[in-house]
């Protein structure tokens, strides 16, 4: 892939340790390089610090995995498409018990779907854009004017 550049190689036990599993896992060399090169060096050679450190690196990858998927069939529902207007329910952060019985992702998938459906731009916001949240949501025209 032309987005994943190896960085140079971690000579940090933890880092290294999180790289080793996280391609135990099914992920690339570079990906898993990529992961855990936003963490610094020197963290101490714990479990618990291995475990964090090869969690947050899955999410990152998984994150730019799924951004290069934007504007496909493939999209999984993770990475951000959405215009500033929609951020508060696309984000999650009204999820609570789910959105009519959806994951956050799923709902996202289904919005991401639908605008490719129709042809709209994945980043807009026009009111076909607020019929379509408002639709997935469940939202009774109290979010979108």
């Amino acid at each position: 892939m032309e987005r994943w550049e190896r960085k140079q190689p971690s000579s940090d036990p933890v880092k290294m340790a999180s790289e080793l599993i996280l391609m135990e896992r099914g992920y690339s060399k570079d990906e898993a390089s990529l992961g855990v090169s936003h963490f610094r060096d020197g963290i101490e050679l714990k479990r618990g610090n291995i475990h964090r450190i090869v969690r947050n690196a899955k999410r990152y990858i998984d994150y730019a995995r799924d951004d290069m998927r934007l504007g496909t069939d493939l999209y999984q529902g993770q990475a951000y498409f959405w215009h500033y207007k929609y951020r508060f329910y696309m984000r999650g952060d009204a999820h609570g018990n789910g959105y009519k019985g959806l994951t956050i992702e799923k709902a996202r998938r289904i919005i991401h779907q639908r605008f490719l459906d129709e042809n709209l731009k994945l980043s807009g916001s026009t009111q076909r854009h607020d019929d379509i949240i408002n639709e997935v949501f469940g939202l009774t025209g109290t979010y979108v004017q």
